[in-house]
């Protein structure tokens, strides 16, 4: 059986449809739904008369708003601790429909082909305005500069139960779920469009789009001291003499990533509890 976690934050008319859709691509009793509401100000209302198809659905409810990403983390930690589970793979999407339940059937037979790898979803190309995929763009360069990894990658992933223990072998949850993913796992790649939203406009913008990358950075701390090195040594090396405004720039982009990292490494899942709602 999959399970399908899910965070959501008042958006729960685009989930309703995002369930329908899923619940007509499904065989009856074979997938579980995992929604982890991040203290929403809307009330719930599911249409439960349009998703028979599913198992069960279960609604467990965050004592404070911790944002997307720790909601996703408080979900799997949940799923890790239970002693009884009635599921062999674990699908995290958004509740938005910009993750297309098309490819759920694709994802979730990748994983069963690759028990040891998380299937990720690559976006081949994005829906937000210029300014957002500019940014974007500029996440993923200085992300690759820093770390050497190409974080193209988000929530929207497939994964064999066995892997859970691993995603959750460190603090690296905190900080951003794809970060996690990419340090303690193998991951096994799959290219798809970034479907539009159902409803609303999307919620991300450049303060988020920023801050969710300097996250996924701090997660490769280490690695980023090292390559500051090289290149204040190299540059010093080329320019015959140390650049003050560069080498000021990298420690102070050091500071920032130390700075995060304590921060994340301080709110750690027992700060944030769950109640079951439905």
């Amino acid at each position: 059986m999959n399970l399908i976690l899910i965070p959501v934050y008042n958006d729960w008319k685009s989930l309703n449809k995002l369930l329908e859709k899923i619940n007509g691509l499904i065989s009856k009793n074979s997938t579980h739904v995992l929604i982890i509401d991040d203290f929403s100000s809307v009330r719930i209302k599911l249409d439960n008369k349009k998703i028979k198809k599913f198992k069960k659905i279960e609604i467990l409810r965050l004592h404070e708003n911790i944002g997307s990403q720790k909601a996703i983390a408080k979900g799997l930690y949940h799923l890790m601790k239970r002693t009884k589970r009635n599921f062999n793979y674990i699908t995290i999407m958004d509740g938005d429909g910009e993750d297309d339940p098309k490819n759920l059937a694709s994802m979730l037979a990748q994983a069963k082909k690759n028990e040891n790898s998380v299937v990720v979803s690559c976006r081949i190309d994005r829906n937000e305005n210029l300014l957002i995929k500019i940014g974007y763009k500029v996440h993923l360069i200085l992300t690759f500069i820093f770390t050497l990894n190409w974080m193209s990658f988000g929530n929207f992933s497939c994964f064999s139960y066995k892997n859970l223990k691993k995603i959750l072998s460190d603090n690296s949850i905190w900080y951003a779920y794809s970060g996690a993913v990419k340090k303690n796992t193998n991951i096994f790649k799959v290219f798809a469009l970034r479907a539009k939203r159902y409803y609303g406009n999307s919620k991300v913008n450049l303060i988020f789009l920023i801050n969710h990358s300097l996250n996924i950075i701090s997660i490769f701390y280490k690695r980023v001291f090292l390559a500051s090195i090289i290149y204040m040594l190299l540059f010093s090396f080329l320019f015959d003499q140390s650049i003050f405004i560069f080498n000021f720039l990298i420690i102070f982009f050091n500071v920032l990533i130390l700075f995060i990292k304590i921060k994340n490494d301080f709110k750690k899942e027992t700060f944030y509890s769950l109640k079951k709602i439905k």
